[in-house]
């Protein structure tokens, strides 16, 4: 920045210096500046003052020397007596907060007062109206400091009130647009602002402070960039390469955060040349026993306990940055074991995030899952301790999950109170339904071609003629067959009542409903058939049924069933059709067993053939079978099943029994294990889907907040020296309200004095005061200073109108000075509301816990279980 003395020139009196007889003493302390001799300017700068005590012109110069001889306590001296003399200078405000930063990193007992007196200074500035640059280079501070504070979100509402340059690249915005980009995880956001910086160490002809430590900060930006983006899809091996050499080169640069990045490469590296590499540079740099480094190269090597016992070692002396060391292996290693060894020695190291991390790995290991779980959604604003929160919350609900049955009691409690969290009632009747599925029989989709012999093999499976055969090319309707004590079928009509026929009666039932354009939704066949209780069948319309509306009833049975039979024809199997169903089949997690009906139409080489060719389809298609394919015909099982043992032997149908049995009926529970597991998978990730919309709500709405946050910050901080101004406004646009409450007040006027003292006819002049001016003075300062809906500004403004006519007996002044004082009373209120909003507790979403337990309990489900013993 330009020297002070530059920019208040035009204000130092030229005839005081004069007459002071201290021009030379101006000159000389200017020629001492300029021949870099800043010791030599002080002295003539304070001889100046001893004269002419608060001379802005010899506060400048004892600045701009200070400063330049880093003497930070003088400048800061200096500055903090000047913006008492010019508060209206962005400039002085800006250096004011720079040599309070840079003092707060010296002296730790006073670093949280100045840090707070250094971003008061920079809001000062920046909400300066006629000083652009220093305005500017004072949102960029105020960006810095939240960054390094751990709020990006807030850092970049600082960085949407600079102002956009229409002739060059803002460098410096840019990159802080993309460092917040990377602090919020948007790194696909950083990479797109990436080409607009220059990577260059030393490119950039401006002096100012803020462009030379650019370089640095660029190199670090990059490095991040391209170490974060490592795993996104392209060379990792290019991705780390780029990531070191940024890396280093900002570690050579002094770049902060640079070591704690070069020791995460290197941690993470098993590239002998990369450790070597890394090893020179920080020898070089003589900090080859830092306790980081020295873990880091540790961890390299595997030494793992290594790297821990050195971090430790140096934590047995309070040391705040390996107890700092110690918690980034912690996280990278997601170790349990060394965040209880911070705890147990320095806990102030612990962020609010690791002790509710920590919380929740002590509950886990309890087996307090409720407690787990609660500790878990309190970890937030941390992306890697959240990332390992829901590792954890995945570690919890396998233990739901852990065993052959899942505890489902557990598991549907959970699902259901999200889906109450969530109002999502269709979701609670669907997990009701899952309660009901634990004890019901296996359901097996048969599913083929139209003419595949589906429905005489359901009939060969019971040994009846139960399912009706050559009814479903013109029924697009699921045929189920379940137990009962007696036989019979009900077929469920949309918008008629149900039919309930003989299985004797039912073919014709349907063709006749068939004629008569019924719309039929389902048939449900009973028969009081022993393997029946145990396994129910699906039968299904073919999907190469001319209607659409087939294919679709086949798919539906998809979400019903445990497991699916499909069956082959053997005279032309696995059709390109059947090849793309069975592979959506087994994506869904459906078991397999495949058919080939009809060998009776085959001789024994041609069937051989047919095998080898369906074994060899399947192969490629990867298909992964449960059973088969196995070669049998259904029409002369079900003749050997009426009676006739000579075609139940050529049927072939012994093997099928037998395979079924092994496959369906002995792994029933497994099956059934298996299925719940899955839809209660899907109902996780439906809910899932619809919190994480309203996850997306919220953060909106919290970006939202923080704008307005700023809004009122900026408001707050430019009120105090804009109340006589405010005030002055507000008496021109209040002239209505002025006007009414003088008719109101004119009764008063003919009350005596000792009435005049009455409480009741003070509460009266203070309500109409109230009443008439305390919604028009929000309304018109809400407006002026762009901060609409501050909520607590109403009663607050009305709180100070009564308070300023009771504390005068009641009396109210309607002359400019009285209405005046009414009016900073009211001015001053609403700034008290403004700092009520800004210090208001931040809602806490819970969103984020909850799309995090959601998330926990689906990969828990998509673990497969156990086998059965």
């Amino acid at each position: 920045m330009p020297p002070l003395l530059e920019s208040l020139s035009r204000l130092a009196s030229r005839v005081e210096i004069l007459a002071a007889g201290v021009e030379n003493e101006r000159r000389a302390a200017e020629q001492m500046l300029e021949k870099q001799r800043p010791l030599d300017a002080r002295e003539h700068a304070r001889a100046i003052l001893t004269r002419i005590p608060g001379s802005p012109l010899g506060l400048a110069l004892w600045a701009d020397a200070a400063e330049a001889a880093w003497l930070d306590e003088e400048a800061f001296a200096a500055l903090s007596e000047l913006s008492t003399i010019v508060p209206w200078r962005a400039d002085v405000w800006l250096r004011l907060g720079r040599v309070a930063l840079r003092i707060s990193a010296l002296e730790p007992e006073r670093a949280a007062s100045l840090v707070a007196l250094a971003r008061s200074a920079f809001e000062r500035s920046a909400a300066a109206p006629d000083e652009r640059p220093s305005a500017r280079l004072a949102l960029f501070e105020l960006c810095d400091l939240d960054l390094v504070g751990g709020d990006p979100t807030r850092a970049e509402l600082w960085l949407e009130r600079v102002p956009t340059s229409l002739t060059a690249k803002d460098e410096a915005a840019i990159v802080r647009r993309a460092e917040c980009a990377v602090a919020l995880g948007r790194v696909a956001d950083a990479v797109v602002l990436m080409p607009s910086i220059r990577d260059t160490v030393g490119e950039g002809s401006s002096s100012d402070r803020d462009i030379e430590r650019l370089p640095g900060r660029r190199s670090m930006l990059f490095a991040r960039v391209a170490w974060l983006g490592k795993s996104g899809g392209g060379d990792a091996t290019l991705a780390q390469a780029e990531a070191l050499a940024h890396a280093l080169r900002a570690y050579i640069l002094d770049a902060p955060g640079s070591k704690e990045l070069l020791a995460g490469i290197a941690s993470h590296s098993r590239d002998v040349k990369v450790i070597s590499e890394i090893r020179a540079i920080v020898a070089g740099a003589g900090a080859f026993d830092d306790p980081t480094f020295m873990a880091a190269f540790a961890m390299a090597e595997g030494r793992r306990d290594d790297a821990r016992a050195a971090l430790l070692k140096a934590l047995e002396s309070s040391d705040v940055l390996a107890a700092q060391a110690l918690l980034r292996l912690a996280v990278d290693t997601r170790d349990d074991a060394v965040l209880e060894a911070v705890d147990a020695r320095l806990p102030a190291a612990l962020s609010p995030a690791h002790r509710a991390l920590l919380e929740a790995l002590r509950a886990q290991r309890a087996g307090d899952t409720g407690g787990a779980l609660d500790a878990i959604a309190r970890v937030r604003d941390n992306a890697e301790l959240e990332a390992w929160a829901e590792a954890l919350a995945t570690r919890v609900f396998a233990q739901f999950t852990k065993g052959a049955r899942a505890d489902w009691p557990q598991i549907l409690a959970e699902l259901s109170q999200t889906a109450r969290e969530l109002a999502d009632t269709q979701a609670l009747i669907r997990i009701e339904g899952l309660g009901v599925e634990l004890e019901r029989p296996v359901v097996v989709a048969i599913v083929g071609e139209f003419n595949a012999g589906k429905s005489t093999f359901i009939n060969a499976m019971l040994g009846v003629d139960a399912a009706p055969t050559g009814i479903l090319p013109t029924t697009a309707t699921l045929h189920r067959v379940a137990w009962a004590a007696d036989s019979f079928a009900r077929v469920i009509l949309r918008g008629a009542q149900d039919r309930v026929v003989s299985h004797e009666k039912l073919k014709a039932t349907l063709t006749q409903l068939a004629s008569e354009g019924a719309e039929i939704d389902r048939v449900q066949i009973y028969a009081p058939i022993e393997r029946l209780r145990w396994v129910e069948i699906l039968d299904t319309p073919g999907f190469n049924a001319p209607d659409a509306s087939h294919a679709r009833a086949a798919m539906s049975a998809f979400d019903e069933a445990h497991a699916v039979v499909w069956l082959l024809d053997a005279t032309g199997p696995l059709k390109a059709t059947e090849a793309a169903i069975l592979k959506e089949v087994q994506a869904k997690g459906l078991p397999i067993v495949v058919l080939l009906n009809k060998l009776d139409r085959l001789g024994e080489a041609d069937l051989q053939r047919v095998l080898d060719h369906t074994r060899e389809g399947l192969g490629e298609l990867g298909l992964v079978l449960a059973a088969g394919p196995i070669a049998f015909s259904a029409k002369l099982a079900l003749a050997g099943r009426l009676g006739d043992e000579a075609a139940l032997t050529r049927s072939r149908w012994a093997e099928v029994e037998a395979e079924l049995s092994r496959t369906l009926v002995d792994r029933a529970d497994e099956l059934r294990e298996a299925t719940l597991r899955r839809r209660a998978r899907a109902m996780a990730a439906a809910m899932l889907v619809r919190s994480e919309e309203r996850e997306a709500e919220a953060t909106k709405l919290e970006a939202e907040r923080g704008e307005l946050l700023a809004k009122l910050r900026a408001a707050a901080s430019s009120l105090p020296g804009r109340r006589a101004e405010l005030a002055s406004m507000l008496s021109g646009a209040l002239e209505p309200g002025l006007t009414a409450l003088g008719a109101d007040l004119k009764p008063l006027g003919n009350v005596g004095e000792a009435a005049a003292g009455d409480i009741a006819v003070q509460l009266y002049a203070s309500s109409r005061v109230v009443e008439r001016l305390a919604e028009p003075l929000v309304s018109v300062l809400a407006k002026t200073l762009g901060v609409e809906g501050v909520s607590s500004a109403r009663a607050l403004v009305s709180a100070a109108l009564e308070g300023a006519v009771l504390a005068g007996g009641g009396q109210v002044d309607l002359t400019p000075r009285g209405v005046e004082r009414l009016l900073s009373a009211a001015v001053g209120a609403f700034g008290r509301a403004l700092v009520g909003e800004i210090e208001s507790p931040r809602p806490v979403s819970s969103e984020t816990s909850r799309a995090r337990r959601l998330r926990g309990l689906e990969a828990a489900l998509a673990a497969a279980p156990p086998p059965a013993p």
